[in-house]
């Protein structure tokens, strides 16, 4: 009987102690504003070194064919095709009025689709019923601005021989959210009819630029190693030209734009400029900012991003 009586006592003070231990976890997780879920991705994520640099530079992998990663799932048959020698994936629109989102991947210009890009777009194409347009543009070290920024001008075009400009957005995250508004000014120093929409999903928008006050909070970008790969992805430009650095570009006449941002990545500041700018040259800009969040939140599979691409699929359906 003592002993009976022994464990139960214990097991009283255990659970009492996990009590106390959850009750401090979810008090420090209030203060702290983010769900556990964007704290682990958060820490689970890692920052490129200048090591990690001077190994990919030079780097000529052929990177110009790709495969949808298994158990992504679009609501409508994917097709491919190609522009020049661009892969382009494209998944029709539910119908004749629904919109057609050009995506255009980040991936600081080096990297390919991740996961995480193919998930949203699926997601998207299923929730608004949205057609999907993937370029597989060039990318580092085999090319540069100038041979990636002619195709997805050829791209465009061909995209504007098929539907209206106004059912066409453009949408781009962190690289990608860069070369979207980049492409977006092109387009209208060339007189082309211009998107309906435009989102920027933490764009990369000077690659010369990065807050180094953020640095410490940022766990993910490396402004050192930013500045050094934006340098070769310009090339012979000049890292001011808003070919690469879309921040220095005109942006009067630009189509509603929202940029989505966290204020715990080192874009946030550039971001902001970018807003600032636009607002102040007449564009229906929205800027969504989410505190203690990281680069491209809105992809990440946690509450915050979750909510995120519920907003980004209202503006698609707008």
């Amino acid at each position: 009987m003592k002993t009976k009586h022994f464990f139960s006592k214990l097991i009283k003070v255990v659970m009492t102690i996990i009590g106390i231990v959850l009750l401090i976890v979810l008090g420090l997780l209030t203060i702290d504003g983010r769900s556990p879920q964007a704290i682990i991705i958060a820490h689970s994520l890692t920052k490129s070194t200048i090591e990690d640099y001077l190994k990919t530079k030079g780097d000529k992998t052929d990177k110009s064919s790709v495969v949808i990663p298994d158990g992504i799932i679009f609501p409508r048959e994917v097709t491919q095709y190609k522009v020049s020698d661009m892969q382009v994936f494209e998944v029709a629109a539910k119908d004749d009025s629904s919109p057609i989102v050009l995506y255009i991947h980040g991936g600081a210009y080096l990297n390919n689709f991740m996961p995480l890009h193919w998930s949203a777009m699926a997601e998207w194409a299923e929730t608004t019923g949205c057609g999907i347009v993937a370029p597989n543009y060039p990318l580092l070290y085999r090319f540069t601005a100038k041979d990636a920024h002619p195709l997805m001008m050829q791209l465009y075009r061909q995209l504007l021989e098929r539907f209206p400009a106004r059912r066409i957005i453009v949408m781009g995250d962190s690289a990608g959210g860069g070369f979207t508004l980049a492409l977006a000014q092109e387009l209208k120093a060339d007189s082309i009819n211009l998107p309906h929409r435009l989102i920027l999903i933490s764009p990369w928008v000077d690659i010369s630029g990065g807050d180094d006050v953020l640095q410490e909070k940022d766990s993910f970008l490396s402004n050192e190693v930013l500045r050094r790969v934006g340098a070769d992805w310009a090339d012979t430009l000049d890292t001011h030209d808003p070919i690469v650095s879309p921040l220095y570009g005109d942006m009067q006449g630009l189509p509603p734009t929202d940029l989505y941002t966290g204020t715990w990545e080192v874009f946030y500041t550039d971001i902001v400029k970018t807003y600032d700018k636009m607002k102040a040259a007449g564009v229906d800009a929205h800027l969504h900012v989410k505190k203690k969040l990281g680069h491209v939140y809105p992809l990440w599979p946690c509450p915050e991003g979750k909510k995120a691409r519920k907003e980004i699929a209202k503006a698609i359906a707008n």
